[in-house]
């Protein structure tokens, strides 16, 4: 079985890295349930934590390393979103582009968490996932991201989450389209509501009248960003509880004990 987790379990205590520390002691984030992740899977570091009775598959090893790499890119995607959202509110009326690439930066820093925990839920769950291959040869667990996850049972209601299709779609507005303007009122940045759900969206300068006609609704940006880092935050917290009642998944189809 992997690592049990003791009953007075507590992320503090735990010895982390100037980052993931950075994390819990100077952001205090929610990760209570990622440390207790990390913990019962050993941390993931080192293959040599896999026991069985017969030779570990190199393919096995690689795939428990990765379940390190991948928490390791979701505690500090989560730090990284959270330095990003300070700085949206820090560039606010320095200047446009530092404030416009902040906002960027914490809408792919949340889209790098989220596709990572889907390679966790994807490594833990799926019984091929040591080898199987998609159409072009490549190993799926390397090119698994949010919106490609299989709906396993446990994580299916999370999936059809309105508010994080709509943090999707935002990140993907961001990265994959022109940027949708910011429209001031009384100082106050504004994006429309329809950036939750839409792309492609009429250009500020030469489109000015369809965009009025278009979106009526507006909403404070500063408001809505944290509002998508506090469900982000909590999310990701949910799935790795989840995630620890599910490694031992993982040990089962592979034939190994984390210890």
């Amino acid at each position: 079985m992997a690592l049990k987790i003791l009953d007075d379990f507590d992320v503090h205590t735990e010895k982390l890295d100037v980052n993931e520390t950075f994390i819990r002691d100077t952001l205090n984030l929610q990760i209570e349930n990622w440390a207790r992740f990390r913990y019962t899977i050993h941390v993931g570091n080192n293959a040599s934590n896999l026991h069985s009775k017969v030779p570990v598959p190199e393919e096995v090893k690689a795939t428990y390393r990765e379940l390190a790499k991948s928490h390791y890119e979701v505690v500090t995607s989560l730090g990284c979103a959270r330095v990003s959202l300070d700085m949206v509110t820090q560039s606010l009326g320095i200047h446009p582009i530092l404030f416009k690439k902040s906002v960027k930066d914490f809408y792919f820093h949340t889209g790098c968490l989220l596709d990572n925990l889907a390679r966790l839920i994807y490594i833990i769950n799926d019984p091929n996932s040591a080898t199987e291959t998609n159409r072009r040869g490549f190993l799926v667990r390397h090119w698994v991201d949010w919106g490609s996850l299989r709906d396993y049972p446990r994580y299916a209601r999370l999936k059809r989450s309105q508010h994080l299709r709509e943090i999707i779609n935002i990140r993907n507005n961001l990265t994959h389209s022109w940027s949708c303007p910011v429209v001031f009122v009384n100082e106050v940045p504004h994006w429309p509501l329809a950036i939750r759900t839409k792309r492609d969206h009429p250009w500020l300068y030469d489109e000015r009248e369809t965009l009025r006609r278009r979106y009526r609704r507006w909403l404070p940006l500063l408001p809505m960003l944290s509002s998508d880092f506090g469900f982000v935050e909590r999310f990701q917290n949910t799935v790795f509880a989840k995630l620890v009642r599910d490694v031992t998944k993982f040990e089962q189809s592979y034939g190994v004990e984390i210890r």
